[in-house]
């Protein structure tokens, strides 16, 4: 795939049927997700995410929200003029790692979060987008990169290369493994590189999603 001749097809990780009934059923118990994956036992020993440099490439982050409090930076890569999420996908995701609301507590709530506004309001993206912007959070070092998108291309080098060179400069990489498993060869790029951490989903029963 050339740098920016032609669209770089990622897939936003998506909800299920039985994702839905999940969450029916957390609001049920009045629990916290955080609570099922045993989060706060890491909290009671202090990890919180504090002084952890975390970059989320995504489609942004909504402006002033009320739920975070440790917004550090917002770069727009597109070639759109805005900084703001009109999507709602990166400011999910930004929930998921350091939201505050009582209702929904984020995973690492002290955890610094730089947005990388990476796709438009059409989920546009390109190659040479995510090049620059990975030049970008190598240069301001970064402690975790998260990817919650992922795409078939795994042939598309200059990308695949540069997520060697971020993993070698001590980047932690997290990436979604996509919504088209269980099967083989269903793992989508960047998550099936042996250097970054795939990321799937399961269901309350513990199936995959």
């Amino acid at each position: 795939m050339s740098f920016s001749e032609k669209e770089k097809h990622f897939h936003h990780s998506g909800l299920s049927n039985s994702s839905l009934n999940w969450s029916r059923h957390l609001l049920m118990q009045r629990s916290q997700v955080t609570s099922l994956f045993g989060a706060d036992a890491l909290w009671r020993k202090g990890y919180t995410g504090a002084k952890v440099k975390m970059a989320i490439f995504d489609t942004g982050i909504r402006a002033d929200h009320p739920h975070f409090r440790n917004i550090k930076e917002r770069t727009n890569w597109t070639n759109e003029d805005t900084l703001n999420d009109n999507l709602g996908h990166g400011t999910f995701v930004v929930g998921v790692i350091a939201g505050e609301d009582a209702e929904c507590l984020g995973f690492a709530r002290d955890t610094e979060i730089y947005a990388f506004r990476v796709f438009t309001d059409a989920q546009v993206s390109y190659t040479s987008w995510f090049l620059d912007a990975f030049n970008y959070a190598i240069a301001i070092n970064m402690d975790v990169l998260n990817l919650s998108i992922g795409g078939p291309d795994y042939l598309d080098l200059p990308f695949v290369e540069k997520v060697w060179e971020i993993t070698a400069n001590n980047i932690i990489m997290v990436s979604a493994i996509g919504n088209d498993g269980p099967l083989y060869g269903t793992l989508n790029n960047p998550a099936d590189q042996s250097d970054v951490i795939g990321v799937g989903g399961i269901d309350y029963s513990d199936h995959i999603a």
